[in-house]
């Protein structure tokens, strides 16, 4: 099937790698907002944001690939700031022993969002509107903007501000909190960046999720052209084999979130060792 636009692999590798350099260059700032301004705020940002650029993305990809690729770099750039702001919102939302699981399920949440977005990408590129693709862009980002909505409702950055939890949840989730790291003062402390940089646990860490993330973002960018360009499958059917991966991928996440907090709630291993573990299973299982 001829498309629209006739780029080269060359150019369509910058477009499909543009997100990515973007996104590099916010993952501190991203947390160090979120500390300062609230996460709720941040991500409400990064959101809103990435949704209106991706409504923009049709008009941009007509007038020049490298007008796209710019802002599929700003999106990435915004995007990137999203997971250290919900860290952060978590370092005051999850008691200690669930944490595996409720950053499990942040995770997994984007994995399930690649499940369903795939085969209706794969729909709406043969059956949409104004051509099939753009519909992909215009649909997904009314999505984002009508979530945005729905998150300022729903969440607030601190358990003490929530209007709709009971008072016992959270006494038990800030009494749980400050157990484990201490009373929150509103003050922080100078961050030490000659530590960080400097200590080994962080470059190890590191090298684990560049060893991780590399095999999985290539199959994110690299799976659907593969089995287009190699296998022959109709577009109709490639959504759905590309969403195959990301059922695992979520099934795995909640199930590894709930065996962590298990195995350090009865004192298996600490949360040291059980973080190794998860880390080395997870590499060696993708050799």
């Amino acid at each position: 099937v001829q498309g629209e636009f006739e780029w080269s692999k060359v150019t369509q590798g910058h477009i499909l790698g543009a997100f990515f350099w973007g996104y590099l260059g916010s993952q501190v700032l991203g947390g160090y907002l979120a500390t300062r301004f609230g996460g709720k705020r941040i991500i409400f940002i990064t959101i809103l944001g990435s949704s209106i650029f991706t409504l923009a993305s049709p008009v941009a990809a007509r007038t020049h690939a490298y007008i796209l690729a710019g802002l599929r770099m700003a999106i990435g750039f915004l995007q990137g700031a999203t997971f250290p702001a919900i860290h952060t919102m978590w370092s005051v939302w999850g008691p200690p022993l669930e944490l595996s699981v409720l950053t499990g399920v942040s995770y997994a949440g984007a994995q399930i969002g690649n499940v369903f977005v795939l085969p209706l990408s794969g729909f709406l590129c043969q059956y949409g509107f104004d051509g099939g693709w753009p519909s992909i862009f215009y649909t997904l980002g009314i999505i984002g903007i009508a979530w945005c909505a729905f998150w300022m409702y729903m969440v607030s950055d601190k358990p003490n501000n929530h209007p709709r939890i009971s008072e016992a949840e959270k006494q038990y989730i800030t009494m749980a909190v400050e157990e484990s790291v201490g009373k929150y003062t509103g003050k922080h402390p100078p961050t030490p960046w000659i530590s960080i940089i400097t200590s080994r646990a962080v470059w190890a860490c590191w090298f684990g999720h560049f060893a991780g993330d590399w095999g999985a973002y290539t199959m994110l960018v690299s799976l659907p052209s593969f089995l287009k360009d190699v296998l022959g499958l109709e577009l109709s059917s490639l959504g759905i084999v590309s969403a195959i991966p990301y059922i695992a991928y979520f099934i795995v996440i909640n199930v590894g979130g709930f065996l962590s907090d298990f195995i350090r709630s009865r004192n298996i291993l600490g949360t040291l060792n059980t973080r190794r573990a998860a880390m080395l299973i997870g590499l060696l299982t993708n050799c």
